[in-house]
This record gives C-alpha cells, structure tokens and sequence, in this order.
C-alpha cells in the first residue's frame, strides 16, 4: 500500500512540475517532440498527423484568451468546433469546481464546504487518505469520499490560488518543489480565479456565497440572485460582484471568475481518439484573467 501511495504522489509531482515548466518555458519541451516507437509505421504517421492538427487547434483559440468570459456559446469555440466538424471536436472546461486537493484549510474546517461534498459531512475520511496518498493525478481517486450529488461539481485541475497557502496542496508542493516563497512557483501559484461560473452548474456555487467567512450581507438573497442571472444566461466578472455587492477584490471574487483555467480537447482520427489538456498561462503582473497564452501540458492517444 505504501508503495501505491509513493507512486500516486510522485506521479502527481511529476505532472505539477511539467505543467510549471511547460507553462514558464523553463524547459524546451512540447508533447509534440515525443519519439514514438517506429515498429508500426502507419501507427505513427497517424499519430503525428494527430499532433500536426492539435497544434493547429491550440494555434487557432489563441483568440480566447482577449475575451473577457468564456462560455460555450463561444465563437472561438464554437467555429473552431465547425471547422473541425468531421474530427467531432470538443472543448470541455476541466478546471471549474472544486479541487479537493487545493482547498484551503479553512475550507476543510468550514462545515458548510464539507456538508457538501463529502459523504461523511465532515471530509475526515478524505483528509486521513490524502495524508497517506498526497496529491492525486485524476479525481476517480476521490470517488468513495464524495457525494454523488456534487460529483460533477469537483476537478482534478486547476492552478493554486495564492490566497490558498495555508493548504495540504501548498505544504506538497512546496516540499516537492523545495520552495517557500509562492511567488517562486508562477505560473502554479497565481491569482486566477478558481472557477469559471459560466461554465458550471450555477447551484454549486451557493455553499461559497454562505460561508460564514465571506460576510455576504443577505447571503441566501443574493446568491439566489446571481444563481437566477447565470440560468438565464452568461456574465461577466464586474456582473459577479454587482449583483453580490462585494468589490472586485473581495476573496469571494478569488473563487468566482468567468474565464476557464484549463480545457480538455477531444478529436477523433480515422482509428485513432485525442484527448489533450491546455492551460490558461496567466500574465504574470497582469491583471486578474488576463491570459498570456493557451498551451499544451498534457496529450493522450486512445485507440478505438
């Protein structure tokens, strides 16, 4: 078992360590480069084929990043899904939601946060396993800990919010990493919002609005406010905070944003499926949301 648990963390600090030196540049290195085994040719021409188009899918949503909130009425992504109609492509926002690993602790000791997502109403058992197993590579790990009910509602990716220090995800990587100062983890530690409320289902966000923490006048009022608004339609961030009454920089606003922080491609090959993560890299110095560029952390070929 503990063997099992080694190898599931350092998997995990594996990932974390290519996506911030993928996404700082720090090493020249892109999924494309991969050698392939050359023992089937056609599998291989096929396969570079399939990163010559990923890499004219990334180069073309470059545009995404100057909107101010993404949704699935895009038109980048939405042309981009025409375009490329015959490969049955599809944009997926793997990052909006709850990441289990990089909730705070006060998260973890706020029982309205943990009424909600864990099946013992209190996130011990969760807690007790991940101290055991550490940073998980995929959220199928969380399966038994979570209620069914908001399971769609938790991510396994995403970046850590600089307010989020005090975290069992923080203490890992600082330790992998053999960093204290956060500022020396961007583009990993950042201040990107950590959902996209555009992209979720508008009712898991109540439990952040009523958390005591936040000292939301009228709590209740006005999330079902903001969570009526998103049913009716897509908003931006200045929207957020309006209907709330909180100014811009209020830490509410570090969780509710509008733009996604990492997507998931899907395409299909003749024999061949694509799945691929690209990431938001944020600006560093700039301004909240602002995005620098997309790029790929992640590729996987499944055949059919």
């Amino acid at each position: 078992m503990k063997k099992d648990a080694g190898f599931i963390e350092f998997n995990a600090v594996l990932l974390l360590f290519f996506i911030v030196a993928l996404a700082s540049g720090a090493v020249l290195y892109t999924v494309s480069a991969i050698i392939y085994s050359q023992t089937d040719n056609h599998d291989f021409d096929n396969k570079q084929a399939a990163d010559a188009l990923l890499d004219e899918i990334i180069f073309k949503m470059q545009p995404l990043r100057l909107f101010s909130y993404d949704d699935e009425n895009n038109e980048v992504i939405t042309s981009l899904c025409r375009e490329y109609e015959s490969y049955a492509l599809e944009f997926t926002d793997v990052s909006s939601g709850y990441h289990l690993d990089f909730l705070s602790d006060a998260n973890m000791a706020d029982s309205r946060i943990t009424r909600y997502l864990f099946t013992d109403n209190t996130g011990i058992a969760f807690s007790a396993w991940r101290n055991i197993n550490g940073l998980s590579v995929s959220k199928t790990a969380w399966r038994e800990f979570v209620r069914e009910e908001v399971w769609e509602a938790c991510v396994s990716y995403g970046w850590l919010h600089k307010d989020d220090i005090e975290s069992f995800a923080f203490r890992s990587i600082s330790k992998a990493f053999a960093v204290i100062d956060p500022e020396n983890l961007f583009p990993l530690i950042n201040d990107f919002p950590r959902m996209n409320v555009n992209m979720v289902n508008p009712e898991i966000i109540r439990p952040l609005i009523m958390r005591s923490a936040f000292r939301i006048e009228r709590a209740n009022e006005r999330a079902d406010a903001l969570i009526n608004k998103l049913k009716s339609g897509s908003i931006l961030r200045s929207d957020i905070s309006s209907i709330l009454r909180i100014p811009s920089n209020h830490s509410l606003m570090g969780y509710l944003g509008t733009k996604t922080a990492f997507w998931k491609i899907h395409f299909v090959m003749p024999s061949l499926k694509i799945e691929a993560i690209v990431a938001a890299i944020p600006k560093e110095g700039g301004a909240v949301q602002e995005i620098e560029l997309y790029r790929l952390i992640d590729r996987s070929f499944l055949d059919d």
